[in-house]
């Protein structure tokens, strides 16, 4: 008689949700080559007119009038060396992602895991440091 257990019934993968499909959030699914074409195309008019790319990379304006570290769908920061940068990341149960842009040194950093990664912002800060030399 075959009989199948479900994953989530070991207690090592018990934090999971299972999603019941490959497509990520928003159905969307990218490899790092697809998102560094949409990272160099964010460089030209190609996809959106340069207002619209400013507008994104600037921080918005809270209802107390001080300024948020965050644009349209962008976390905004400012590094000493490598100037403005933008970033980006997501996360489900089974992944980790991340993109930074270094907008003025014409850098990119995409990373794309398929675990929950803890020491991802360790790695993130380690690439920076390499970056910033």
């Amino acid at each position: 008689k075959k009989q199948y257990v479900r994953a989530d019934s070991f207690p090592q993968f018990n934090y999971a949700i299972w999603l019941g499909n490959r497509k990520g959030p928003g159905r969307m699914s990218a490899t790092t080559r697809d998102l560094l074409r949409w990272d160099r195309a964010l460089y030209t008019t190609q996809l959106v007119s340069p207002a619209t790319l400013q507008e994104a990379f600037t921080p918005a304006r809270l209802s107390n009038d001080s300024l948020s570290n965050y644009g349209f769908g962008w976390k905004i920061q400012q590094h000493p060396r490598l100037g403005k940068v933008v970033r980006h990341s997501g996360d489900n149960p089974g992944y980790k992602n991340e993109i930074i842009r270094y907008i003025e040194a014409d850098k990119t950093v995409i990373v794309l895991c398929n675990n929950d990664h803890v020491k991802l912002p360790q790695l993130l800060q380690l690439i920076e440091e390499e970056l910033g030399r």
